[in-house]
């Protein structure tokens, strides 16, 4: 397949400060985006307005916070959980839920709390209900970062937590396969079941009508997966099965996904090449010594099998993924280096050809 840039065509314009590991929705044609290295702040662009401006919106209320997700029901914003400092200044996963009403330009904190906590899991929405699974186990999480706290600098100290910590099998970890359901009626969670398979953290969800697809993800902190799985509402539960494993051998964390016209797209995210040859050869710290990557690739899964169809301007990861005219738009995202960037790119497949639009 052949692939084409198209610079500044239909693309939007810089986002106003660097952005990653935030997150967004797109409503009917105005986009809202914020968190992660934009702190407290949001902003919405309205794609149909012949200006294409970022503005900013009321300042979410809680704390500043990465890896949140959103979904927007009824032209409500929800945005679950996240990470960040707590009151004490003590990084922590959150289980809470914010509703950002878009007429009133307000937020307010709903009396919520997900039954689990909510870092590097997926959301998405069906009938009406939000539904969410994966992410790290927050007593592991929040553990992690109460010992590093109290080591307090002491190299020593922090040399065996950090060996403690990243030096288990991938089951010993406890990601979550857990689905739960949120309804924004009521503000209440429902167990909905479990995946069938070993939970992920940094999946990238994509929505194909009644379907769910989960692509690679995180296994253990520095081990991802080239994993693919796809879950079907039917009879009112989900059936799961894989699909061909993409990114192999390492996989990726923080990519971005869609569809066009169909067929599934999936780009970019971060991984440490060899850490998976590690972890089979039993050296569990499979990412020590590695280099943090971020691909540059752009697949498309089409007719049962993934092929690599071209790539992007810069490897990329953590950024925003959104449904916009048939095709992927891609906002912010980390570089090498964990920079932050204001940019943003599109891709889309049509008659069997892969364009990429960026800005100028």
């Amino acid at each position: 397949m052949a692939a084409s840039f198209v610079a500044g065509a239909s693309v939007l314009p810089p986002f106003p400060v660097p952005f990653k590991s935030g997150t967004g929705v797109i409503d009917g044609k105005v986009i809202y985006a914020g968190l992660g290295s934009a702190g407290k702040t949001w902003y919405k662009l309205d794609t149909g307005s012949p200006e294409k401006k970022w503005e900013p919106v009321a300042e979410f209320p809680g704390t500043p916070r990465e890896q949140s997700t959103s979904a927007v029901i009824n032209g409500n914003i929800y945005v679950f959980g996240g990470v960040g400092k707590n009151e004490n200044g003590l990084t922590q996963a959150f289980n809470d839920v914010y509703m950002y009403n878009p007429s009133e330009n307000a937020w307010r904190k709903l009396m919520s709390h997900s039954p689990l906590g909510m870092v590097g899991h997926v959301t998405w929405v069906h009938d009406g209900k939000v539904f969410t699974t994966g992410g790290v186990n927050q007593n592991i999480f929040n553990g992690y970062f109460s010992d590093v706290t109290l080591a307090d600098g002491n190299k020593t100290l922090l040399d065996d937590i950090n060996k403690n910590y990243f030096g288990k099998s991938a089951d010993d970890y406890l990601y979550g396969n857990t689905i739960l359901t949120f309804d924004p009626d009521s503000s209440q969670w429902h167990y909905y079941g479990m995946l069938p398979f070993h939970g992920t953290a940094g999946a990238t969800p994509v929505v194909n009508g009644d379907s769910i697809i989960l692509i690679n993800g995180e296994v253990k902190p520095g081990l991802r997966t080239d994993e693919v799985i796809a879950g079907q509402f039917k009879n009112k539960g989900l059936v799961w099965k894989k699909l061909s494993p993409v990114s192999s051998p390492d996989g990726v964390a923080g990519g971005f996904g869609g569809m066009s016209h169909g067929d599934i797209i999936f780009a970019g995210g971060a991984y440490f090449p060899g850490a998976r040859k590690n972890y089979s050869q039993g050296k569990f710290y499979a990412h020590q010594g590695l280099k943090k990557t971020y691909s540059d690739k752009v697949y498309l899964y089409k007719k049962g099998k993934w092929s690599d169809v071209g790539t992007l301007p810069q490897g990329i990861a953590y950024g925003v993924s959104l449904p916009w005219e048939n095709g992927l738009l891609m906002i912010g995202g980390e570089t090498d280096g964990g920079q932050a960037t204001t940019g943003s790119v599109w891709l889309g497949v049509n008659n069997s050809h892969l364009e990429i639009k960026k800005q100028t």
